[in-house]
């Protein structure tokens, strides 16, 4: 069985400011593109070759069910890496928490719609 590669290291360095970029969040598109900015930061700090474009390969919804996703070309450097490193978990986990704060945002919203008095 092969070791897997930890990239633990490079996500506690980013991980502090992550959080805290989110709860500075105010809308949905805010908690997108703070996902997405992390991630393409991930990304370059693992030492994979992206360049700033490939941000458009990296698609948050909160709504599904797989959160986040990799389309090609990106998906296809990144496949290698998922299979003999933690990066994928680490992934998954950065969008659970977007998804959180996503989640937690929009009930605002809409509770503050509610609420809202009309004249």
């Amino acid at each position: 069985m092969e070791d897997q590669i930890s990239f633990m290291k490079q996500f506690r360095e980013i991980s502090h400011e992550y959080r805290e970029k989110l709860s500075e969040a105010k809308t949905p598109a805010d908690v997108g593109d703070i996902f997405i900015t992390f991630i393409h930061k991930m990304l370059v700090n693992v030492g994979i070759e992206v360049s700033n474009k490939a941000i458009e390969y990296i698609v948050f919804d909160p709504e599904s069910e797989e959160i986040v996703k990799f389309e090609k070309p990106l998906y296809e450097k990144l496949t290698e890496i998922f299979k003999k490193s933690d990066l994928e978990n680490i992934i998954q986990k950065m969008a659970l928490t977007a998804k959180h704060r996503h989640m937690q945002i929009t009930h605002d919203t809409d509770r503050t719609d509610m609420y809202r008095r009309h004249d």
